[in-house]
């Protein structure tokens, strides 16, 4: 029943989002910043409404913010089964309802994957600076 709750409450998020995104005008207000500086838990979003994980750790410095992220069931799939570490300015980011929605569709998230070699297992990285 757990896992059934979950999932609504993610697919309820991602609606929210998706229909909160086209009038979205991605920026972190300096508010935005001190309440989800080193936060964990929140999930994060493309600007299309795509799951893309829950953060396990957040970092913010100067005009860049460096997200944790731990893909979840229902997320983007290149991603599954890998942590990903995504860096990008905080003028990409938007806080809405309590989740953080990339200035990126799910394409591009997908396209900047950065693999690392076969034989690594650390996190993939995603570079949004642009």
């Amino acid at each position: 029943m757990t896992r059934l709750h979950t999932t609504a409450k993610t697919l309820a998020s991602a609606l929210l989002i998706s229909l909160a995104a086209p009038m979205a005008q991605a920026d972190l207000s300096p508010a935005d910043i001190q309440v989800i500086d080193g936060r964990s838990g929140l999930q994060v979003f493309s600007s299309d409404g795509a799951l893309i994980g829950t953060t396990n750790g957040l970092r913010v410095s100067g005009d860049r913010a460096r997200l944790f992220v731990r893909p979840r069931v229902g997320s983007i799939r290149r991603l599954q089964g890998r942590d990903v570490v995504i860096t990008t300015k905080t003028d990409l980011l938007t806080l809405r309802s309590g989740a953080l929605v990339l200035d990126a569709d799910e394409r591009r998230v997908r396209t900047k994957v950065q693999n690392p070699s076969s034989r690594e297992t650390g996190p993939l990285t995603i570079l949004l600076l642009n």
